[in-house]
């Protein structure tokens, strides 16, 4: 489980957080604050993996709270209605970026790429990430994942030993993704760069399987394979 705290100075924000928190099986939303100095000394105090921070707040604002609590190296999503604090939130090394009213599968996008980070830093961890295949939750564990497939908004996630289907865009799967071990080859297809058995001109070869390789993506994947 990740722990969890929210900030934001309006109560509804609040709300909107911890209806979706309680949504996510591996998030653990263990306090909300609207104001920072609660939230100071609760993270002084507490095991918290992940910040859920609004930026325009009256006392402090998220963005110099983040550089406050920058030696404590915890996690933080930005939560806010204005899109011109994204440069900055980018260079403060945030997860991510959500815009209000936030949606949840854009939420969960977020919460899964702090998942796939936060998560192997612990000891034994594996990268990991949970989506949903009909009513259940499925943990896929991304050292397994050989290539995934997209049909519109469906994603087929091929591993060793299994397929798991979700309902998800492939530019949102993308973005999930740590992009260090997965590049996208095809307009339906990404693939993990450490499953690549062979590159020909019109397709790879990842396992057993062969699958298209559009000429747009080929220099990045040869960029890639050759840089690594």
């Amino acid at each position: 489980m990740l722990n969890a705290i929210a900030i934001d100075d309006e109560p509804a924000a609040l709300d909107v957080l911890q209806r979706y928190a309680a949504k996510v099986p591996f998030l653990n939303l263990t306090q909300t604050f609207i104001n920072t100095t609660d939230a100071l000394t609760y993270l002084h105090t507490q095991r918290v993996d992940l910040l859920f921070l609004d930026i325009q707040m009256p006392d402090v604002s998220g963005t110099d709270f983040a550089r406050l609590v920058a030696p404590l190296k915890k996690s933080v999503i930005f939560t806010t209605a204005y899109t011109e604090y994204a440069v900055e939130g980018f260079t403060l090394q945030a997860l991510d970026y959500l815009l209000k009213p936030i949606e949840f599968g854009r939420f969960l996008q977020a919460c899964n790429r702090a998942y796939a980070q936060i998560m192997p830093q612990r000891e034994g961890a594996s990268s990991s990430i949970f989506v949903k295949d009909g009513y259940d939750w499925v943990r896929v564990n991304l050292d397994e994942v050989l290539y995934i497939q997209s049909d519109t908004n469906l994603l087929f996630i091929h591993e060793q030993t299994r397929q798991v289907t979700t309902r998800m865009t492939i530019a949102d799967m993308l973005a999930t993704l740590p992009a260090d071990d997965f590049i996208r080859v095809h307009k339906s297809y990404i693939v993990a760069l450490r499953a690549i058995r062979k590159i020909e001109r019109h397709q790879v070869t990842v396992g057993n399987v062969t699958i298209p390789l559009a000429g747009s993506y080929r220099d990045a994947l040869e960029q890639r394979l050759l840089r690594k």
